[in-house]
């Protein structure tokens, strides 16, 4: 049949769901006798009171807006340098450091592993040469940082080389303020990266936490990351429960074995993803701040309520952008936003509209910010906190997704807490069973994304400049430039402090003490990451190489 002569079906595009995108079964209409029980004071509060429900202080964003947090990530540190200071112009308050997958994989650019992962994924920041020039001009002090390298020696060296930094300008490294995507748990699932097996992990990320709590006490050393997890195809409540049981793992075992108290910890931070389901979004930041708060002070002793708060960091939903039509990308990431912000969250790093098709342009990125600028200056929607709140459908599905999250939370204790739990393979099944019953409502038609299994068309000539205009990986010339970068470094640098520092670096594994300040001594002789990660192995009895390919360089005998 033509397309004039076809008929007009009044039920074509109808719903083809009664369920959230965490398949919570939901009703056509909610009223009083579904928030029945429901306390003020001890399910809500009001906003800025627990269990912060409402969001954390009293104006939420009259006061202060939340921090716009983009990740800027080229190829090359100069690239990432002049992004981020023309995104500072454009009003971005948030600065994400995101490395190439080489040198998030614990290894050099000259790695025989490497070398088609350079500059993919960002900049090979492998020296403390790499990071000077990447945040040339960029104060450190009293600035909102953020380390995004979510392996394991990903979020401790990234911390390791913003300190390092620090100090070698003369800052006070007091003043580093922000936060640190580190989760190793959620890391093995997500990356699987070798670099540091589960028990050293677990030890390197204990001394993290428990240096930063005395030396950079502005700085949150351990944030669990929920939104990875989520991207590779959990629901809302799986996604609540092990971001929170990853806090009560690590925190409750610095707690108990290094001895630091819980109310002397900064307030948690979790990284979340806003997804493309509005209420079950905005339901989701409530409930998990409403949870936290009740197990930080059943579980962890928190005894105040700052130590009872926590924050959210979110990234607009990553497996949602689609390489069909994708101007549609742009309303996914504006409902993203709008959802976080009604949420209350503390930072928005949204997606890139073209980041299917590479890394964010630039003009992807200044989209991304006036979005914001939108939605805050001119959509107004900051003026009142929690603005929904108090919506029958809304407190119905904050408790619901609450107690989901808490029967898990349950189920976590009996099997033995997070690490066994990721031991035992029990959270890897947690991940597969999930992903394949969303891919097959996908493929049933039982999920509809426009574009892609649904509502299909050609894409336009806007569409095609998405495609056109996203960054790209550059030629390999450019890219195989990182091997001399890291080769030079080697021949100019003084090679006896290097070896020096990074025998303190492994008499500091081998005696059990903390690591990380011999990890920034090592750093500011300009050892590599690579040279590092393989001096921590061996000290720890591994092998220096993560993947048994390279020997450990002469310079190195000794250590």
């Amino acid at each position: 049949m033509e397309p004039d002569t076809v008929p007009y079906d009044r039920h074509f595009g109808r719903l083809v769901r009664d369920k959230t995108q965490s398949n919570i079964p939901v009703k056509a209409v909610y009223g009083p006798a579904d928030v029945d029980g429901l306390d003020y004071p001890r399910d809500l509060g009001n906003p800025g009171e627990p269990p912060f429900t409402r969001g954390l202080y009293p104006e939420m964003y009259r006061r202060n807006l939340w921090l716009k947090s983009l990740i800027v990530c080229y190829a090359t540190p100069e690239e990432t340098n002049r992004a981020f200071k023309k995104y500072i112009a454009a009003g971005q308050t948030g600065l994400r450091v995101l490395t190439d997958t080489s040198t998030l994989s614990g290894v050099d650019p000259d790695h025989p592993l490497a070398r088609y992962d350079i500059m993919c994924n960002g900049s090979p920041t492998f020296a403390l040469s790499e990071y000077e020039t990447m945040l040339d001009g960029i104060a450190l002090e009293d600035v909102d940082l953020e380390s995004a390298n979510s392996t394991p020696s990903g979020s401790f060296f990234t911390y390791v080389f913003l300190v390092a930094l620090m100090e070698k300008r003369g800052a006070d490294i007091a003043k580093l303020r922000g936060t640190n995507i580190n989760d190793p748990i959620h890391a093995f699932i997500v990356y699987g990266t070798p670099e540091f097996p589960p028990a050293l992990s677990r030890r390197v990320n204990l001394d993290l936490i428990e240096f930063g709590i005395r030396h950079t006490p502005r700085w949150h050393p351990c944030t669990p990351c929920g939104y990875d997890m989520r991207d590779a195809g959990l629901t809302s409540p799986q996604e609540m429960a092990f971001v929170i049981a990853n806090a009560l793992q690590y925190y409750g075992d610095a707690a108990r074995e290094r001895g630091l108290p819980f109310d002397g910890f900064r307030p948690m931070v979790f990284s979340m993803s806003s997804e493309s389901d509005f209420f079950e979004t905005i339901a989701k930041f409530r409930a998990t701040r409403r949870l936290w708060a009740r197990v930080a002070r059943e579980r962890l002793g928190a005894s105040t309520p700052r130590s009872m708060s926590c924050r959210i960091g979110i990234r607009t939903a990553g497996n949602s952008i689609y390489p069909q039509k994708p101007l549609n990308n742009t309303a996914r990431i504006t409902l993203q936003v709008l959802a976080a912000v009604l949420g209350g969250v503390q930072a928005i790093d949204p997606s890139g509209i073209d980041e299917t098709f590479g890394l964010p342009s630039e003009e992807s990125r200044i989209f991304e910010l006036d979005l914001q600028h939108i939605i805050a200056h001119e959509g107004n929607v900051p003026l009142a906190a929690d603005p929904l709140g108090g919506s029958y459908y809304v407190e119905w599905l904050t408790t619901r997704l609450e107690t989901e999250a808490t029967r898990l939370l349950e189920e976590i204790d009996r099997l033995g807490g997070m690490w066994k739990c990721l031991e035992s393979g029990w959270l890897r099944q947690q991940f597969d069973r999930t992903t394949t019953e969303v891919q097959g409502e996908i493929n049933e038609g039982k999920r509809l994304i426009v574009g892609a299994n649904s509502f299909r068309g050609p894409d336009g000539a806007i569409s095609r400049a998405i495609v056109d205009g996203a960054y790209k990986v550059p030629s390999d010339d450019k890219r195989f430039g990182a091997i001399d970068r890291v080769r030079t470094l080697r021949e100019t640098r003084d090679g006896d402090a290097v070896r020096g520092r990074l025998r303190e670096l492994a008499d500091a594994v081998r005696e059990q003490r903390n690591v990380v300040r011999a990890a920034i001594e090592a750093t500011k002789a300009y050892a590599t990451l690579g040279e590092m990660v393989g001096t921590i192995r061996m000290a720890h009895g591994l092998c220096f190489d993560p993947y048994e390919r390279i020997t450990a360089p002469d310079y190195l005998a000794l250590v």
